[in-house]
């Protein structure tokens, strides 16, 4: 279990060499290893990973999240949830492409086969609450149907739920609504809103209505559904930030109390879930020139789904101890640098293995305090960037020197536009 875990933070590392890695204190501190680089015969370490097989990484996984007890609440008394989707490659064995599938692509298909995974994440400290997972292809795989497996099993309404119009589903939001529980989703083009009444901060309450199956009527003789209309009022909050395309939001917070504006901004820090990503696939996931640029490393579909439950494991591990320091120097764990206390630990880790039970506890609230000084050195900026590429392969303009990037105060800048019918 350990060396699962411990190789999902060396990814720069083969099998041998983070097995030395994990017992480097023990060889050199106290040189009780024996002289050889090879301490296990090759494969054991796969057909020992096989034996031990996903579940118990799964089980780990959630028992993890348990134990984060009550969310910071950082909106009005709930604590703010993202959800969204990413894919990670992995090596490009027959079984993995059999199992996963490969995106296609001009020239037939992608070079490595993929999984498709949704998270939901807790944006105060940037933890990974639930996953669900699917092959890249095929029924039943897409977003929005592991978006559903995850909703059905949070029934928290201390949540509220900030997610991309590429994940609207009405039967989705009117589940939240029937749970008592709080969104706000960016409304798709295509979604009709009806006018009901406006309110003062230029938001104004609407209703959104679609044709659901009816499950209390049997099947008709012929075998078909029986399809009712249900309808959900929500408020929408219609935005332009100039440069860009007007949009809407649309939420179950009726409270005046909250105003659109306060919203509209607060839907815009949903990319901190691209960022986690980003820590995720860029950084704990990293490889060294040379190996298999892939996300994953396993040729088999039941150990990329370990090292999937691993990978998250160790980095909410992580974050919980970003938390931690950052509560004990007063900082917010999202503006500490998460390459730096990755780093951090991966010093200090084999060193510590070796310690006794009160020398880890001092070794551990020294690390504490280093990770605690790890700020970002460059913390989010407000800016846009344009919409071009350096490389002609697609609609956009190729990158030229004056593409740079722009500062914009979208709070100041950000309009709310007053529905048409008042």
């Amino acid at each position: 279990v350990w060396f699962v875990l411990a190789m999902s933070i060396r990814r720069d590392l083969n099998y041998p060499q983070t097995l030395n890695w994990m017992i480097s204190g023990f060889r050199w501190m106290q040189k009780v290893v024996p002289p050889s680089s090879s301490i296990v015969k090759e494969g054991a370490l796969t057909h020992a990973r096989v034996r031990i097989g996903s579940n118990v990484f799964k089980h780990l996984f959630y028992k993890v999240v348990g134990k984060l007890g009550a969310l910071k609440a950082d909106f009005h008394g709930l604590s703010t949830v993202l959800f969204d989707g990413t894919c990670a490659t992995m090596p490009d064995s027959k079984e993995n492409t059999h199992k996963f599938g490969k995106a296609s692509s001009r020239k037939g298909s992608a070079a490595f086969p993929q999984v498709r995974i949704m998270s939901l994440m807790a944006m105060s400290a940037r933890v990974i609450l639930d996953v669900a997972y699917a092959p890249y292809r095929g029924k039943k795989t897409g977003e929005r149907a592991l978006l559903a497996k995850i909703v059905n099993r949070i029934h928290r309404t201390d949540l509220l739920f900030v997610m991309d119009a590429g994940l609207y589903a009405f039967n989705i939001i009117q589940d939240f609504a029937q749970r008592g529980q709080y969104f706000i989703i960016k409304v798709p083009s295509h979604v009709k809103l009806k006018f009901v009444d406006g309110l003062p901060d230029g938001s104004f309450i609407a209703r959104v209505s679609e044709k659901i199956e009816d499950f209390d009527k049997p099947l008709t003789r012929s075998g078909r559904k029986h399809w009712k209309t249900v309808s959900l009022t929500v408020r929408v909050i219609r935005i332009h930030i100039p440069g860009f395309q007007p949009f809407a939001l649309m939420t179950n917070i009726f409270d005046q109390d909250i105003s659109a504006h306060e919203m509209a901004l607060h839907y815009h820090k949903r990319w901190d879930i691209e960022i986690a990503y980003d820590e995720i696939k860029t950084h704990q996931c990293a490889r060294l020139q040379g190996q298999t640029p892939t996300t994953f490393r396993s040729k088999r579909p039941d150990l990329v789904e370990q090292e999937l439950y691993a990978t998250l494991i160790m980095y909410n591990s992580i974050r919980l101890m970003i938390a931690q320091a950052a509560e004990e120097h007063g900082k917010d764990p999202r503006f500490v640098s998460f390459l730096d206390s990755l780093h951090h630990i991966v010093e200090a880790a084999p060193l510590m293995a070796i310690e006794g039970e009160k020398q880890m506890e001092s070794s551990y609230s020294y690390l504490l305090k280093v990770i605690g000084h790890a700020s970002i050195d460059r913390p989010r900026r407000q800016r846009t960037n344009p919409r071009v590429i350096k490389t002609k392969i697609s609609k956009f303009e190729r990158k030229k020197p004056h593409h740079k990037s722009e500062k914009r105060d979208i709070e100041n800048e950000m309009i709310i536009l007053r529905c048409k019918n008042e």
